[in-house]
C-alpha cells in the first residue's frame, strides 16, 4: 500500500491533464462515428483522491449511481470505474440511443449503450496512458451496476480485491447539440501499479 499522500509537481499534473484531454478527444471521435452525430467530451478536472472519498465525489455514499466497471490487466493492473448519477445516466442513454430521456428505469438497451460508451472511454484513456508511459494496460469486458455509491466502493474493494488507497479522478462532460452529461471516470491502480505509473509519468516529463 502507498503510505504517503500522492503529490504531483506542476509538470506531472499538466501531463495527466494532457493525457485526459487526448483521451476525451479520441473518445468523442469514436462516439461521434458510432452515432453519426457530433459528440464532444471535456475533462475540466483531474486529481487524486483517497478511495474512501469516491462516494463523496459523486454525491455521497447513499447516492444511487450507474457504474460501468472494468478490471485492468497488464503490467499495471487495477480497476476502472465510470460513474453517473441516475438522471445523467438516463440523459446519456437518450443521447446514445437518439431518444428523449425517460423517467422510468434504464432499459436493457439503455444499459448496453452506456456500457458501449464506457468501453470507448476506457479504451481511449488506457491506450493514451499506455502510449505515454510505455506500460501495457488492457481493459476487461465491462460490467454495469446500479447501486448506492458506498456499496459500489465496498464491492470493488472486497469482491474485486482491489488493493489501492487512491483513485485518479477525471471529471468528464459529454455534450451533444442539446444536452450535457456529467460523468466521473476513476482509475484505481493497485498500489504497485500507481508507483509504476507515477514513475513513468515522471520519466516522461523529464525526458528519460
Amino acid at each position: 500500500m502507498l503510505n504517503k499522500k500522492i503529490t504531483l509537481n506542476a509538470q506531472e499534473k499538466d501531463l495527466l491533464k494532457e493525457i485526459a484531454n487526448i483521451c476525451a478527444g479520441n473518445a468523442a471521435t469514436s462516439l461521434s462515428q458510432l452515432l453519426s452525430k457530433k459528440i464532444e467530451m471535456n475533462v475540466p478536472n483531474v486529481h487524486f483522491i483517497p478511495i474512501a472519498e469516491v462516494p463523496k465525489a459523486v454525491g455521497g455514499a447513499d447516492t444511487l449511481v450507474v457504474s460501468v466497471v472494468f478490471q485492468v490487466f497488464g503490467a499495471a493492473p487495477g480497476i476502472v470505474l465510470l460513474l453517473f448519477s441516475q438522471s445523467d445516466a438516463k440523459t446519456l442513454a437518450g443521447i446514445l440511443n437518439g431518444e428523449t430521456a425517460r423517467n422510468g428505469l434504464l432499459t436493457e438497451m439503455d444499459q448496453s449503450a452506456i456500457k458501449e460508451a464506457g468501453s470507448i472511454l476506457a479504451a481511449a484513456y488506457l491506450n493514451t496512458l499506455s502510449a505515454v508511459t510505455k506500460i501495457g494496460l488492457i481493459p476487461s469486458t465491462p460490467g454495469i451496476f446500479i447501486d448506492m455509491a458506498g456499496a459500489l466502493v465496498d464491492y470493488i474493494l472486497i469482491e474485486l480485491s482491489a488493493v489501492t488507497e487512491y483513485a485518479l479522478l477525471l471529471d468528464s462532460v459529454f455534450v451533444d447539440a442539446e444536452k450535457s452529461v456529467q460523468g466521473h471516470f476513476f482509475l484505481l491502480p493497485n498500489s504497485g501499479s500507481f508507483e509504476l505509473i507515477l514513475k513513468a509519468i515522471g520519466e516522461s516529463v523529464n525526458g528519460s
